[in-house]
């Protein structure tokens, strides 16, 4: 047996119990238990105090890449918008004359109300990413989740003259995790890897990013680039906290990027690339409860 519950005492405080025991038939043939039970109280409160920390941290660091995206959010919010007004303004001309266009002022008012849900998606899209929450665990389609991301950066990809190449794999099973930390992470490697490639001349600014089955029970996430890439004997200081090769730059990205990852219990590490750049790539197992189990059992 292995547990962990609250009991509430006496005196209305809370305490967080471990308990651990194992059976075993007696010389009747009855089975006892035999174990213990942890006041894990403080061990809790502590992992609750550095959870929130981590959701704190997260949250700066989402408002410092939305500074980064500024223009591309204009232009997302703007195009649907400035559809809306040309809209409208056909739809009056056609109610005008004479006699009224009722039919293609119906389809011209459809087109405004399509509009009008494409920035209405935008913004639902940005509070998601960008607003204040707490953790929560969700089932999250990786593969949905990184197209919104796309989406989200497209056309600053587009004025850094990134080319873009997805490749998702069909049937990938959801995971079970926070879907705005998770999308986070992807947003913070997309927008690296298109600064990596910031000052290549010489060849296509290429971004590859792809979604994969990783054994039987995790999902992974590649993005590769064909920017600078670099030193393979500093690869572990691109994940230290202040760590940073950009000018200005906070050098948060990365090690909020593998807490997160971390956090889900999987991993993200950087590797260089045969040719030019580098690709980081994050692995985390679809069910968070049966990756605890498999730790703890070995």
């Amino acid at each position: 047996l292995d547990y962990r519950y609250r009991a509430q005492m006496p005196d209305s405080s809370v305490k967080h119990l471990h308990l651990v025991a194992h059976g075993a038939q007696n010389k009747d043939g009855h089975v006892e238990y035999v174990g213990a039970i942890h006041d894990v109280t403080d061990s809790h409160l502590a992992d609750e105090a550095i959870s929130k920390a981590r959701s704190e941290l997260a949250h700066v660091a989402r408002i410092t890449t939305l500074g980064v995206l500024t223009a591309s959010i204009a232009h997302e919010v703007s195009q649907p918008l400035m559809g809306i007004v040309t809209n409208a303004a056909t739809c009056l001309k056609m109610l005008a004359s004479d006699p009224p266009n009722i039919e293609g002022a119906r389809r011209t008012a459809q087109r405004s109300i399509r509009d009008g849900h494409r920035a209405a998606d935008v913004i639902k899209r940005l509070r998601a990413l960008f607003g204040k929450k707490g953790t929560t665990t969700e089932s999250v389609d990786i593969n949905d989740a990184a197209r919104e991301v796309i989406a989200l950066s497209s056309t600053e990809l587009q004025r850094s003259r990134t080319v873009l190449q997805t490749d998702f794999a069909r049937d990938l099973p959801p995971v079970m995790g926070d879907r705005v930390q998770l999308q986070q992470v992807m947003l913070n490697l997309l927008l690296n890897a298109s600064d990596a490639m910031s000052h290549i001349e010489d060849r296509p600014r290429k971004l590859i990013i792809r979604t994969e089955l990783d054994g039987a029970d995790r999902v992974c996430l590649i993005v590769k680039d064909t920017g600078a890439g670099f030193d393979p004997q500093a690869v572990e200081k691109l994940f230290e906290a202040f760590y940073t090769t950009k000018n200005g730059g906070m050098g948060m990205g990365l090690s909020v990027s593998r807490s997160i990852i971390e956090s889900h219990l999987g991993c993200l590490w950087a590797a260089g690339n045969d040719g030019p750049g580098a690709t980081f790539s994050f692995s985390i197992p679809q069910s968070l409860e049966l990756a605890r189990i498999h730790a703890y059992t070995g």
